[in-house]
């Protein structure tokens, strides 16, 4: 079996709403008296011991996103939930999906933030930057859904200028105007963390991702349209230069292992259901207001992409059959998973379980993925998470420090009112640098 690395979706939905035939939208006008403060901490308590369920295991990563305005995700800034889990863990990697690039009145903003996040997990951040759907732009009220599309790409093309040119220098730009970008710190891992760009399909998604040398999440789209979506993909990396890295194209997929086939349509059959009946109802307007996309993936939406059919319609041999959802006995899920995978040319994998599963049971099938799945799609007689095998970006000891040699572009020097010019840590030895001193 090919190689795959395995996230683990580990966020978590607010259940206790209304549910879709009771309510107008999930996304717009659901109103948040429905929250309780209780209830929500427990979310947050269920997403931080999945965290270190997955680390336990030996995933490659844990990941959570950033939603706004309803209760898909309680995470309104992802990259503050993932410096929390960074902190909660030692060495597996924390993706954040989300940000949005547009929620953000300078891009410069969001460069420092993943830089924190980055720095303080020693170098453990993926970060996802989608272009988000029309409901994060009504919440935040920052930028026109008209201008979502160029406005993103001139953000993402500030931050890539960031994070592979020294600063100072200008931006000036259809959306941005900064006379001095100099962004402080620079992130763990250079020239940047690894990026996701979660896409339904459309080309211009597409076209970034492979300009860029990211990774194409692919999200929530018939397979046929999702297999032309990948090879399209491929294509505009050749265009840009290069072949693509399986690791380019992440799969996102519902996984549930467990004793039996059989024993695996018990125990979620109905929790899927529920999914697609009550969280991905979005009235077509309010994911994509007018201007939102463009005219090509408004068209190949309507021939068969992203949202032309309704998901609340859904069946479990539907979803089975399509591939969206694999579930079954071990051997199942190994067969399905390679084939699904294999056919896509993805080299990682996004596992999720249905958001309204208990937390008990969503640990039992992911104890089995880890231990009668996963091995399958590891290297031959080396079971190891990637964050285990290769070099951490971030030092973990003071000898680990010392022996990198850090470099000194410059040491602090002070003028005493006798006239001289002293180093503070130098030959003069006034004190002992601080640096040297540092316990990790």
């Amino acid at each position: 079996m090919h190689e795959l690395e395995f996230y683990s979706m580990v966020d978590a939905t607010y259940l206790w709403f209304p549910p879709a035939d009771d309510r107008e939208s999930i996304g717009i006008d659901l109103s948040n008296s429905a929250y309780d403060p209780d209830l929500g901490q427990r979310v947050y308590d269920r997403v931080l011991a999945s965290t270190r369920k997955a680390e336990e295991l030996g995933f490659d990563g844990a990941l959570i996103f950033e939603q706004h305005n309803h209760p898909l995700a309680l995470f309104g800034n992802a990259l503050t939930g993932a410096a929390w889990l960074a902190g909660e863990t030692e060495g597996i990697r924390i993706a954040a999906v989300g940000p949005i690039a547009n929620a953000y009145l300078s891009p410069v903003r969001l460069a420092e933030e993943i830089a924190l996040v980055d720095m303080v997990s020693g170098g453990r951040l993926t970060v996802g930057l989608p272009v988000g759907i029309g409901v994060q732009y009504h919440a935040q009220g920052v930028t026109n859904p008209a201008h979502a599309r160029s406005r993103y790409r001139e953000a993402v093309a500030l931050l890539h200028r960031i994070w592979t040119e020294d600063g100072p220098f200008a931006w000036e730009g259809d959306h941005f105007h900064i006379p001095y970008v100099n962004v402080w710190p620079k992130p763990r891992q250079q020239p940047h963390p690894p990026v996701f760009i979660p896409a339904a399909g459309s080309r211009e998604s597409l076209e970034l991702a492979a300009k860029y040398g990211f990774t194409y999440q692919a999200i929530l789209v018939p397979r046929p349209v999702l297999l032309r979506n990948c090879e399209t993909f491929r294509e505009l990396c050749r265009q840009s230069g290069y072949e693509a890295d399986p690791k380019q194209i992440t799969a996102v997929l519902e996984v549930h292992v467990s004793e039996s086939d059989r024993e695996a349509q018990r125990e979620i059959e109905h929790h899927e259901l529920w999914g697609v009946q009550n969280v991905f109802r979005f009235p077509f307007h309010e994911s994509f207001p007018p201007g939102h996309v463009s005219m090509a993936s408004l068209r190949g939406m309507m021939a068969g992409g992203y949202r032309s059919s309704d998901p609340s319609k859904l069946t479990w041999k539907e979803m089975i059959d399509s591939g969206s959802v694999i579930a079954g006995s071990p051997e199942t899920v190994r067969e399905r998973l390679a084939e699904v995978t294999g056919e896509m040319g993805a080299g990682r994998v996004i596992v999720t379980e249905p958001w309204s599963a208990p937390t008990w049971l969503q640990h039992k099938s992911i104890t089995l993925l880890a231990e009668e799945v996963m091995p399958h799609f590891r290297p031959k007689g080396d079971g190891r998470a990637v964050w285990q095998r290769e070099p951490r970006a971030g030092y973990r000891t003071a000898t680990e420090f010392v022996a990198r040699a850090p470099r000194y572009a410059g040491m602090p020097v002070v003028n005493t009112p006798d006239g001289r010019r002293l180093e503070l840590y130098g030959e003069d030895g006034l004190t002992t640098n601080p640096m040297e001193e540092a316990q990790p």
